[in-house]
């Protein structure tokens, strides 16, 4: 990993976690806005590697990754703001920080893999099949991109849930 692609993901989640913390309108942009961010990971991911045990660590790292997602999208509130009516979102420090973890986990773990751990990440390869850096770039953007998904689609439902109209209560009698 060079510095081109640290600052490339460091921006990057600088981006996710700035736009989303503190309380915010619900708007088609906010929902739309990671998706767009997404996109810098398919420049990473040229391939797919599905042999030998590949196609498990792509699923096992997307889980993984849906996992974090769902997560995060639970640590932000959605709410209906009771003086205007809109939907708001609100992101704190434990959504940063979960944010932080995950995005520098990774990166972290990247440095470490071509700099430090080399021979510990070609025997975990070897020993599960993993055939190269091909299928751990693309299992690690799979990873982030199943995040970015499953935290904008539970926040969208969530708001879906809480934007629904009011049942009508009966008159009380008198």
């Amino acid at each position: 990993m060079n510095a081109t692609e640290i600052l490339t993901f460091v921006g990057l989640a600088a981006l996710i976690i700035g736009t989303q913390v503190g309380r915010h309108p619900l708007t088609p942009r906010r929902l739309l806005l990671p998706f767009a961010a997404a996109l810098v990971g398919f420049h990473y991911l040229q391939t797919i590697p599905t042999v030998g045990g590949d196609l498990d660590f792509d699923i096992a790292l997307s889980l993984a990754g849906a996992a974090c997602g769902v997560l995060a999208a639970f640590l932000m509130g959605v709410e209906r703001d009771g003086r205007t009516g809109r939907i708001v979102l609100q992101a704190g420090l434990a959504y940063a920080a979960l944010w932080v973890i995950v995005f520098g986990g990774r990166l972290a773990f990247a440095w470490a893999a071509s700099n430090v751990w080399t021979h510990q990440v070609e025997q975990f390869s070897l020993q599960h099949e993993i055939t190269g850096n091909a299928a751990w770039t693309a299992a690690f953007v799979l990873m982030a991109l199943s995040m970015v998904v499953a935290r904008t689609a539970v926040v969208a439902i969530r708001a879906l849930l809480v934007a629904r109209p009011l049942p009508l209560q009966p008159a009380a009698e008198s």
